[in-house]
């Protein structure tokens, strides 16, 4: 049973290698994602004032790009920078070639007139390329390989826990061998107090006179 479970952990650890073999992070972020035209608007809340730049994230790899960081510098009229927003774009998803627009917001640490110009780029993202493996069968084997890295821990804890509830329940095992060993001793127990207690009524009982 030891060997099983470490070649079920073997096997779930190369599938896990496999599915990442295809995935790493951005080498030249700016470079493989575009920023293309940001923009500047500052409104007023009743909390203060809120910057937001908004643009387009261009993907000029040949990999699906996501946990994109976009770091966006706005300069003043004098082109003195006046504010930096660097936020993670949760949830956004750039498909090789395409187009994807995105939107920095938070509250202005400068007055409104400081707000004049903003140049935006990525600073750091992660690249999924497609398994290199022919089309056929190619879905069922992404499937396969998508379930076994999300069930994989689970179907391992599993299986090392029927093994050991297997060694530790089945006759022979130590909690068997307890069971037994307490079985004996409540016996003698009971043996011992049924002959106290048949020394204790002779002791008690009444004795016969003595003869003159």
């Amino acid at each position: 049973m030891p060997k099983l479970i470490l070649i079920a952990l073997s096997s779930l650890l190369a599938t896990s290698a496999a599915a990442a073999c295809c995935d790493a992070e951005l080498k030249d972020p700016s470079a493989s994602v575009r920023v293309l035209q940001p923009i500047i608007k500052v409104q007023r809340h009743d909390a203060g004032l809120v910057v937001t730049v908004l643009g387009e994230l261009e993907n000029t790899t040949e990999a699906t790009v996501d946990d994109l960081v976009v770091e966006a510098r706005i300069a003043d009229a004098n082109g003195q920078v006046a504010d930096v927003l660097t936020q993670s774009l949760y949830g956004i998803v750039v498909p090789p070639g395409q187009r994807v627009a995105f939107r920095l917001q938070a509250p202005a640490a400068s007055p409104e007139a400081s707000y004049s110009s903003v140049k935006a780029r990525v600073t750091s993202g992660e690249g999924h390329r497609p398994s290199p493996r022919g089309s056929d069968g190619k879905d069922r084997e992404s499937a396969l390989l998508s379930f076994l890295v999300s069930w994989g821990p689970m179907l391992l804890l599993i299986l090392v826990w029927v093994v050991l509830a297997r060694k530790y329940s089945g006759k022979g095992s130590p909690q068997q061998r307890l069971v037994e060993l307490m079985v004996e001793q409540n016996a003698l127990l009971a043996r011992q107090a049924s002959a106290i207690e048949s020394i204790v009524s002779t002791g008690n009982s009444p004795r016969a006179p003595r003869e003159a």
